[in-house]
């Protein structure tokens, strides 16, 4: 809505489990900046949260958007670490 407070969170995925949020061909990212009504950022190849290995997620929308994109993300990236986890090595 016109006039709506915009707000904007940066949280910290590994590097290995961005692939859970952008998704094959960026169908992903942009299925969460629709459904959530946001715009999604990822910091570049490299740029990481530092001393980390971590990117940089930066969710941008209104305060109460901002809050379902970030549990969504979370939950991409928790179903990733578990079918990580759950590979033979």
């Amino acid at each position: 809505p016109a006039g709506a407070a915009s707000t904007s969170i940066t949280v910290a995925v590994p590097d290995e489990h961005i692939g859970a949020v952008v998704g094959r061909g960026g169908r992903t990212i942009t299925e969460l900046q629709q459904v959530a009504n946001v715009r999604i950022k990822i910091s570049d190849r490299n740029d990481y949260v530092p001393g980390t290995r971590n990117r940089k997620v930066t969710i941008t929308g209104t305060p109460e958007a901002v809050q379902i994109a970030h549990f969504l993300v979370a939950q991409k990236v928790s179903l990733s670490v578990a079918e990580f986890a759950a590979k033979p090595q």
